[in-house]
């Protein structure tokens, strides 16, 4: 199935006033087209998103998860066109994509010193789409984590990153100095939502040393949702130290895990792709940056 960008933006404009009229007002259509636009996009996607039975709108829990990735494929459709646009009127852009916690500054800094006119956009990857956006042109390269699906792409390994079990405050390890993977025995393990078989052999530790099956924690999506199944006791994860530094919380404690591979980060870009600007970017990279052996 292909979404329909005119539903999804039809279908926020709804999420976000919880109200037909409105956003049919907003939007400079008949309600009734709205309403049939957003009905025919609950078919495709085969659930109902919004709640209907009184006279107060509200989002189902499947159109409340549903309406940050449609925020996010609206942004991404709108920055293909502007980047399109910009090109066909001969002006060079650079777009990068990183992962939360990704070394990007020094890169793009010496990029930006050697091509001041060129504008930078930085876009956030996630996890389970890393590949997409480098093969669809949303972004020209990016900092992803690996393992990655490298067919279609060249691949630069950049560096590793120390990996720490995250905790509530208050769990027996949460003041060990650092920990061995079989003290995590009998967690729950929380889940990389969508994430590739390979994503969690290597985020989730699996299959533990022991070949145990540890207990199955919920899925989460982000940081946010992380930290709540952590407070709430609901299981650990595995994540990279720098992705952990930027949540301090006093709830929260990171142990370091001294016996799991580091996690790794790389350049990546699509293979057939021939423009001087990536390749300039990744000299750039390659200067800043001590890349892993």
């Amino acid at each position: 199935m292909d979404l329909d960008l005119r539903k999804l933006r039809y279908f926020v404009a709804v999420a976000e006033r919880l109200h037909f009229g409105q956003a049919a007002l907003a939007l400079h259509v008949t309600q009734p087209a709205l309403s049939r636009q957003v009905r025919q996009l609950e078919r495709d996607l085969g659930v109902e998103l919004f709640n209907r039975a009184s006279r107060n709108v509200t989002l189902t829990d499947a159109g409340e998860h549903f309406l940050d990735d449609a925020r996010a494929l609206l942004a991404a459709g709108q920055a293909v066109q502007d980047r399109v646009r910009r090109i066909a009127a001969g002006e060079h852009t650079m777009t990068v994509g990183f992962m939360l916690g990704t070394d990007v500054a020094a890169a793009v800094n010496v990029f930006s010193a050697r091509h001041p006119n060129v504008p930078l956009e930085l876009i956030r990857l996630r996890w389970w789409n890393q590949k997409r956006p480098l093969l669809d042109r949303t972004v020209d390269i990016g900092f992803v984590r690996l393992p990655i699906d490298a067919e279609g792409l060249k691949v630069l390994p950049l560096y590793r990153e120390r990996l720490s079990v995250v905790l509530p405050s208050d769990h027996p390890l949460a003041g060990e100095p650092a920990i061995g993977i079989t003290a995590l025995a009998g967690e729950s393990i929380l889940r990389y939502a969508d994430a590739t078989p390979d994503w969690a052999a290597v985020w989730n530790a699996e299959p533990p040393p022991d070949d145990t099956q540890p207990p199955r924690g919920p899925a989460f999506h982000d940081m946010e949702e992380l930290l709540g199944y952590i407070r709430a006791g609901r299981g650990v994860v595995l994540i990279p130290d720098p992705v952990a530094a930027l949540f301090p919380r006093p709830d929260i404690a990171y142990v370091p895990v001294t016996d799991v591979p580091p996690g790794r980060v790389a350049l990546a870009w699509d293979d057939t792709r021939h423009s001087s600007l990536v390749t300039d970017f990744v000299e750039a990279a390659r200067s800043t940056l001590k890349l892993a052996e």
